[in-house]
This record gives structure tokens, sequence and C-alpha cells, in this order.
């Protein structure tokens, strides 16, 4: 473009065009006389003042609209300071010297430290884990605490107390009926209390239900950012700071590990112990599949793609952490103690009563349903829905029988069970055996485990639902004991009155080897010495230790005809002696008071604990573990406040620094306004000039 003003004196042309760079420039041609001067004014003088003046304008202004942007997310949660990191343009040469051109705006900078937000995020996970946990803990505690719990000692001492008030007066009806009601009331408490805390299980299982959903949902939020990432240009500032938000929500629900992708591909998103949630624009599912063998113990699992992977309770931590112990450590624990409270009574019970016998004359029969009934035995075992395994688990030894859960493997050769902390134990089982003997309960094999297979066990697991009362007949209390004081036995054998026949005295003794017999045997006599049977060689057939008398009908002692019935285990040491008397006595308190014993006898837990002291041990030990559970989230909600503190001090908004920041780039926007004044009105001279 060509400009040209002509006066007397003086001529002035001014030529303009714009540099590759898109820098103007301008040549003017002064005429003045007969001289002709040509000045440049282009990329220097007052064209680099106006340039100068405008990057300093756009500058001030950015910086301006970035301390807003900080003021108006103040309470924005999740937000970073952001800030203007501003350089200094590259000097231009004129005649030897070199002039400085100015400001330009490098980057928007985001305060932000990798190693704070990590500590905050895994703060954030432990501290929801050690809150939960004490949540859960706390409700459990007092639920223990509670006015129907605390029921459960009473019921049982009303009923000890019941039975002495009995046996003053084994005969009394009234008497009778009182034992059993309170018999009733203590399973009726039992029953309602593991029904109380199984429902605490479905609960836990719908609010895992419910976090799982959450984390998927923060999954597909997280991969839409990364999305959007993609599709525009960065630096992604406030992208990021949803991004965090949303990993540190995660991170309350899960343990999270981020990690960059290459070529500024979004990150990589675990949760737990390598899990990939998030895999830049693509994110994984958990879900909830069915337990093996137990299909009702659900399971956690990540889905990828098409394949399903299994994820250990260990390895997740935080809310859903907490919820998988609550459902797999501490209520199952709850019912373990209340269900061998429930199987030890109801087991010493029933078997007083099978050693006494009842206002009709007849052997006992059980008051509660039966431990070792087939039906309960196989209700302790658990296989997945296509085993063709058959085992069943039967309590031997009260005193020895422990909770928790034992896992039974068949690896094709062997069978090995994991014990409940953890211990693997070979059993060395013969071909022909089909059963083993641990912790005071015996495993029958049935139909035994492919291999490779894996059973559960639980035996104390249900035993607060199962105890229930057999017979509402006051009659049927065995208030007379059976067994003679002329009894003498020094080994461990068991003897056990199936019925009461004829025969209403007799006296069993283990006789060594003799002429006639080539094994030790038994010699069954009655009450005035003569020999009813010397048939039986000891020990007896382990699967039917069954031993039968009768007597003709010529002898005194026939009346009817019946039977005699009754069994005697292994154990027996030679010259031990049984003595039995079946015959009705009014009055006779003598296995009443047995059961009242049953009060005070160190019974359970390998003989250390009496019944209730089964129910003070559990209260004490969930009320140790809740006031550990609170120091802990104390000791973490102390940490969680210090990460935080620590994150906001770098990258909070400080409107004190923010407001003293904006009077600062308010100034210099003035400033820089004045120097492209400055340039506009030198312009405007020499255009001026005539």
């Amino acid at each position: 473009m060509i400009q040209a003003c002509h006066c007397a004196s003086l001529s002035f042309t001014k030529y303009s065009r714009s540099l590759l760079a898109g820098t103007p420039f301008a040549l003017f041609l002064l005429v003045v006389g007969n001289y002709r001067f040509i000045l440049f004014l282009g990329a220097g003088m007052a064209s680099d003042l106006l340039n100068v003046g405008t990057q300093s304008v756009l500058t001030a202004q950015r910086q301006l609209n970035t301390t807003g942007h900080n003021i108006s997310n103040v309470n924005t949660e999740g937000y970073s300071r952001q800030s203007v990191v501003q350089g200094t343009n590259d000097p231009r040469q004129y005649g030897g010297s070199t002039y400085g051109m100015g400001v330009h705006v490098e980057n928007v900078r985001r305060s932000w430290d990798q190693f704070a937000v990590k500590e905050l995020n895994m703060s954030s996970t432990n501290n929801a884990n050690k809150t939960d946990t004490q949540n859960n803990l706390d409700m459990l505690s007092s639920m223990l605490s509670s006015v129907s719990s605390k029921k459960i000692p009473e019921n049982l001492n009303e009923w000890f107390d019941a039975v002495k008030t009995m046996a003053d007066t084994p005969n009394d009806l009234g008497a009778r009926k009182v034992v059993l009601e309170k018999a009733k009331i203590f399973s009726d408490t039992l029953n309602d209390f593991h029904e109380s805390v199984r429902l605490q299980s479905d609960v836990t299982n719908k609010k895992l239900d419910m976090g799982i959903e959450r984390v998927n949902q923060l999954g597909q939020e997280i991969r839409d950012i990364h999305r959007l990432m993609m599709r525009t240009p960065g630096p992604h500032n406030d992208l990021m700071d949803q991004h965090e938000k949303l990993i540190a929500e995660l991170s309350e629900y899960t343990k999270v590990t981020v990690t960059p992708r290459a070529n500024a591909e979004g990150f990589n998103v675990h949760i737990g112990n390598g899990h990939t949630l998030v895999s830049g624009t693509e994110s994984s599912q958990l879900k909830m599949i069915d337990g093996d063998p137990d299909v009702h113990q659900r399971r956690l699992a990540m889905v990828e793609g098409e394949g399903i992977k299994p994820i250990k309770a260990d390895d997740i931590d935080g809310k859903i952490g907490a919820l998988l112990d609550m459902r797999d450590q501490h209520i199952p624990q709850l019912l373990d103690e209340m269900g061998r409270l429930a199987t030890g009574f109801s087991y010493k019970v029933n078997q007083l009563q099978s050693q006494g016998l009842d206002l009709n004359g007849q052997v006992g029969q059980d008051i509660f349903t039966d431990v070792n009934a087939d039906r309960v035995a196989k209700s302790r075992v658990f296989a997945a829905p296509n085993s063709q395994a058959d085992v069943a688990v039967y309590i031997d030894d009260i005193a020895a029988i422990k909770g928790g859960e034992y896992s039974l493997r068949f690896d094709g050769s062997q069978y090995s069970v994991t014990t409940p902390k953890g211990e693997q134990i070979k059993l060395d089982m013969a071909q022909s055996e089909s059963s083993f003997v641990l912790d005071g309960m015996r495993v029958q094999i049935g139909e035994g485990l492919a291999p490779g297979e894996r059973v559960l066990l639980r035996p104390t697991r249900s035993g607060a639902a199962i105890i229930k009362m057999e017979t509402n007949d006051a009659k049927a209390i065995a208030a007379q004991s059976y067994e003679a004081s002329t009894t003498f036995a020094q080994g461990d054998a068991k003897f056990k009155i199936l019925a009461a026949g004829d025969v209403k005295e007799f006296e069993v003794t283990l006789q060594a080897a003799d002429q006639t017999h080539d094994t030790p045997w038994l010699k069954i006599t009655d009450n005035k010495g003569n020999v009813l049977s010397d048939q039986y060689s000891y020990p007896l057939d382990k699967q039917n230790p069954r031993i039968e008398i009768s007597v003709p009908e010529n002898h005194p002692l026939y009346k009817n005809g019946s039977k005699t019935v009754f069994e005697l285990t292994d154990g027996a040491l030679l010259n031990d002696k049984f003595t039995a008397n079946l015959v009705p006595s009014e009055g006779d308190n003598g296995n009443l008071r047995k059961m009242q014993q049953l009060q005070t006898n160190k019974m359970m837990d390998d003989q250390s604990s009496t019944l209730i002291d089964v129910y003070h041990n559990l209260n004490t030990e969930v009320g140790l573990k809740s006031s550990t559970a609170n120091r802990l989230a104390s000791v973490a909600s102390l940490e969680l406040e210090s990460a935080q503190e620590r994150v906001a001090s770098i990258s909070g908004v400080n409107l004190d620094e923010e407001a003293a920041n904006m009077m600062k780039f308010q100034q210099a926007y003035m400033a820089s306004s004045r120097i492209m004044q400055a340039a506009n009105d030198t312009f405007n001279t020499i255009l001026q000039l005539r």
C-alpha cells in the first residue's frame, strides 16, 4: 500500500507491507526541499513498541483471567490453583545492539504435586477401610451387648436354676414343665440371634453390590475424561482436576494406582494389587460371582473382555475390603462361636439324657436336636452344585471342637485339610478308611471327592440356628442315672444304654484272654452274678458296637421278652467294670445333678472354659477388636487430615494471595496499555508531519 502527502516544502510517502512472520513494517519517504530521507519503522521503533505493549496487555489479561478463575473456584471441591507462566520474547538486534521484544505466555501451570496426591489417595483408602471396620465392629459389639443377646446367658442360667429346682422334686410334673419351657426360651433366643446376625450378612452383601456399582461408574467416568483429553489439545488443567476428584473418590472404595500411558494417551488406573480398571480409553467392570464351592459365598472378580479374573478379598482394601472382612470374618466369628455354644450345650444335655431314665422308666431321648443326626452332619459341608461328593461332619469331642472354616481337598491321590488358621494338614488315610478325626470332629467320607475338588467344612456355623426342642413331654426328662456307683473304669471307653428291656441290672467286665477265649472278652452278669453272655470279643465292631441282652422265658427276670441294648466303644482297659441299674427309682435325681454340673464344668476350649464363658469370651474379643479398630481409625483420620492439608497448601486457593495478584496484574495491564498508547501517539505524530 502506498500513501502520499505533498506540501510546499515537504513530501511524505508511506510504503507498508507485512513480513512473512506477520510482523508489520513501514517505509517512509520524507522529502524536505532538495533532500530525501528514508525512515524504516517496521519490526523496530514505534511498531516494536506497539507489539511489546500488545503482548504485555494480553499477558496481563490472561493473568487476570486465571486469577479470576481461581477466585471463582475457591469453593470447588478438587480444584487446583492455576497460574500463568510467562516468558521473555527472543530479542532483536539493530545496529549491533540487542533490544528486548517483550513478554509472552508460555503456559498455564496447575499447582500439583504427584507425591502429595498419591499420599492423599493412600490415606483416603486406609481411612475409609479403618473407619468402616470400626463402624462394623461397633455394630457387632452393640449387638452382643444388646438386651436380646444378653438374654442368652441369662436364659441359660435360668435353665440351670430350673434343673436345680426339679432336682428337689424330680417327679413333679410342674417342675419338669418349667425345665422344658426354659429350654425352649434358650433355644429360641439362640435362633433369633443367629437370624439377626445372618441378616447383617445380607445387608453387607447389598452394600457390596452398591459399592461395586459405584466403582464401575467411576471407571466409566474416568474413561470418558481420558477420551475427552484425547480429543482436545492440552494442557488439561480443569480436566485433570476432575480426573483426580474421581480418583480420590475411587480410592475410598479400594486401593488405587495411576500410571500415565505412553504418547499422552491418558492413564492406566489399577485397583487393589494390580487389577486394571481403566486402560486409557477403555474400562473394565467389577462383578460379584458365585463362590467356589459355596455358591452363596459370592466372590469379587474383574470382567476383562470375555474373561473373568477372581480377586482375593485381601487385595482390595478400602470400603470394599472392610465389607468383605465384615462378611467373611467378623460375622462368621459370631455365628461360629454362638453355634459352638449351642452345639456344646445340646450335645451335653442330650448325652446326659441318654445316660438316664425318664419318668416312664425308659432310657432318656433327646431334648434338643441331635447334633449328630445325618441331616445335620451333612449340613456342615458345602460343596459345588455339580459335586458328587458325599461328606458329613459329626461331633465327637465338644471340648476340642473349634469354629471357623476348614477346606478339604483331594488332589487325586491324597486328602488334605486347610484349617481356619491357614495350616495345611495332609491326611494319611488308608484306602479302606473313609473317615478322619480332626479338632473334635469326625469327617465321614462316603462318595469321595473328585481329583482337584474342594469342599468346605463349617462344624459350628449353623449351630445356633439348628438347635430346636425335640420333645414337649415333661415325663421325657431323664432325672435318674442308670450308671451304678459300682462302675469302675480307668480307660476312656463310653458305655451307653440304648434300650431298657427285661434285664434291668447287669454288669459288664473286660476280661483277659483265657483257655476258652482267644482275645479279650466281655463278661456280662446279672445282679446275682450269673453270666448272661460271654460271646462278645473286645473291641467290638466299630461300625456297630451294639450288644443285646435277653433272657429265656423261664428266667426270673423275664417279663415281656424285650431286649436290653447297650454300646461300649473302644478304649476300655482290662478289668474295667461298667454297672447299670435300669430299675425305676422314685426320687432319684442322679442324672439331674450331672446336668447341674454343666453350668460350672469346663468342658469347652480344651476344658478351659464353661458354656457361659464361650459367650463372655466372644463378647470380650469383639469388644477388644472394636476398641483396636477405634484407635486405628483415629490414627487413619489424622493421617488423612495431614495429607489433605499438604495437598491444600500446594493446590488450594488463597483468597488473600489471589486478591494481591489481582491488583498486581491489574496494574501491569494498565501500564501495558500506556505502552500501546505511546506507540499509537508516535505513529500519529509521524503521520501528521507536514
